[in-house]
Parts: C-alpha cells; structure tokens; sequence
C-alpha cells in the first residue's frame, strides 16, 4: 500500500525523537514536529500525555499488572493493547513459557495510557531482559502519523530510562484491513525503523507485518479474526516470525 505523500515522515520533523536514543536525554517534544496539511504534530500531542485508558476493564487489569510488578518473577514482558492481550494462552505458554513471560496488554490502550500504567507503577523496580512492545494502532482513530510516532518513541524512551538494563524488542505497526487505518500505520512505521539499534544496541526493530500478506501485498483473508485482531494463525505466524530474534535477545 502505498503511504500518501502528506505523511511521509522526513527527519527534520522528528530528528529530535531519533536523537534522544542516542545519549538518554530528555523525552521527544511533542511539539517539534512535522508541518504539512495532514501530517503535523501538534504542540499539545495527546499521544505523549499520560491518561488512564477510557475502557471499563482498565482498572482492573492495571491493578493485576501492578501485583505481578511487585513480584518481579518474569524475565520477558510483552507490553501493548488488545493485539498483545489476545495472545491465545496455550500458544502464549508454546513460545514464551521458558522465558518466564507475562503478557501486560490492555485492550483499548494508546500510547499515552501506556505512559500512564509506566508512571503509576508498572514495570517499576523490575529488570526484565526483555520487553517487546507493540503499541499504537488505537491511536490511529485519533492521531496523525507524525504524532503517533513520537508517542511510541516516548514510551520506548520512558522503558529505557525505568528498565537500563531491559532490551527493547520494538515491533512495527501490523497491517489491517481498513486502508486508512493501515496507511497511518505504514507511515508510522517508516519512522520506528530508524530506532532500529538506538541507544547503544538495546532497542531491536522490527517489522514482521509481510509476514500477514499475500504476494501482492495484499491482507491475507485467514489471519486476522476481525479487521485488526489476529486470529489463531495470525498469533501462530506472529510467534514462529520473532521467535528466532526473542531467543537472542534473551540470550538464549
């Protein structure tokens, strides 16, 4: 699919979220941005302002993540939305179980209500060897590209900061099938790539959303259970794909 022109993100827009990652300095503004007809980032970016999720499950399911923080029995975290809570719990156990792995996704969530469960707790005093993060496609309803971007280096940015010894495993926006919602998410994912070894080596990017398409490119019709969620398959083909890069991340 191809990423309209008014959202091609340039390195001028966001070069101060890039270079965070280089020596840890200050979180990305929100407001040094992107300017162009459908593509600026705002100076107030709602994606970069921490807010609990508006979802009536959101409470409880932060709490259960905040018990599972104070035990700090885990050395793998998955971290994002509805697409990482629905991981199927046998297939979950299949590919994660020996790394001690727990799955901290909310459905519902953006990116700034991952910032705000980050800053009321979750994840605080722990050290994981690794956190894969998939977060932001909820933002699209709501956010240019250009914002949603920022949003998700903000919250890699906030991990890196609670979690120095934690490895990032940065996954690329999934295809979908609504094509606006898709488009935003390529575009987002033409700036996460260039976190891609950011900050010494300790953030991976990665982009396994071919793995969901046919030849042409096009959404293959047996992978997702809706038009986001990925069904049985789209979790088998999601796990056999970042399986190789999971095991040496953790060492394995």
């Amino acid at each position: 699919m191809r990423v309209p022109n008014q959202w091609r993100l340039t390195i001028p827009a966001l070069v101060a979220a890039v270079m965070v990652f280089g020596q840890m300095g200050s979180v990305p503004k929100a407001d040094a941005g992107a300017r162009g007809p459908a593509g600026r980032v705002g100076s107030s970016n709602s994606a970069t302002r921490p807010v609990p999720g508006d979802v009536r499950w959101f409470g409880c399911m932060h709490a259960e993540y905040l018990k599972q923080t104070k035990t700090g029995k885990f050395d793998l975290c998955f971290l994002g939305d509805s697409i990482t809570q629905g991981w199927p719990a046998d297939l979950f156990a299949k590919y994660y179980g020996k790394y001690n792995a727990v799955n901290f996704g909310i459905g519902g969530d953006r990116t700034e209500n991952v910032l705000w469960r980050l800053n009321q707790g979750e994840l605080q005093g722990t050290s994981p060897k690794l956190v894969v993060l998939l977060i932001g496609i909820c933002n699209t309803g709501r956010n240019t590209p250009q914002e949603i971007a920022v949003g998700v280096a903000t919250v890699v940015k906030t991990l890196r900061v609670m979690l120095p010894q934690t490895k990032i495993l940065l996954l690329g926006l999934f295809p979908c099938k609504e094509n606006a919602a898709r488009a935003k998410a390529e575009a987002v994912n033409q700036f996460l790539v260039k976190l891609d070894g950011k900050s010494n080596g300790m953030i991976k990017y990665m982009d396994i959303g071919s793995k969901f398409l046919d030849k042409d490119g096009k959404l293959l019709n047996d992978v997702l259970r809706d038009g986001v969620h990925p069904n049985r398959k789209g979790y088998t083909i999601w796990g056999d794909a970042v399986a190789p890069t999971i095991a040496k991340m953790m060492g394995k």
